[in-house]
């Protein structure tokens, strides 16, 4: 039976495939299809057209997601409160409306804490996690992972 780590390392192999696909789709540099070649007179190009599409959007979804779990961790710490009323980490990484954000959280499914990737929003009063909104953010155990 394969691990984890085997699997990641098998996923960060397939994401290779993935980049390579997305560019010679011209998905890269058009956030769509639109660099090729079609013919819209054509009912059957438009089929194939509509169809890669949607699997070039999730492809470039799940190379995301791969690249994000490939990146290293450079900063593991305690969220605290700022003066302009955001929250920020030791090396100084602020977090608002829609910031992306790993943080070691609790729930009634798991019986250990675990990192989970989620978002911040703000309630009017507060900022907090998405999914998770009972949880404080202050002194909030989160990771940074270097930048794409």
């Amino acid at each position: 039976m394969a691990d984890l780590q085997a699997a990641l390392s098998e996923a960060v192999k397939l994401n290779r495939s993935i980049s390579q696909f997305l560019k010679f789709s011209t998905y890269t540099d058009y956030d769509d299809l639109s660099g090729l070649d079609i013919d819209f007179t054509d009912g059957e190009q438009l089929l194939l057209w509509e169809e890669l599409r949607r699997i070039t959007d999730k492809l470039a979804d799940v190379e995301e997601y791969i690249s994000y779990l490939n990146r290293p961790i450079t900063e593991v710490s305690r969220l605290r409160k700022g003066t302009a009323g955001k929250y920020r980490t030791a090396k100084g990484r602020y977090y608002d409306c829609c910031s992306s954000i790993e943080a070691l959280v609790t729930d009634e499914y798991h019986d250990v804490p675990y990192w989970t990737r989620t978002t911040v929003e703000h309630n009017g009063e507060d900022y907090y996690l998405v999914g998770y909104k009972g949880l404080p953010m202050e002194g909030l155990r989160v990771r940074v992972r270097s930048a794409a």
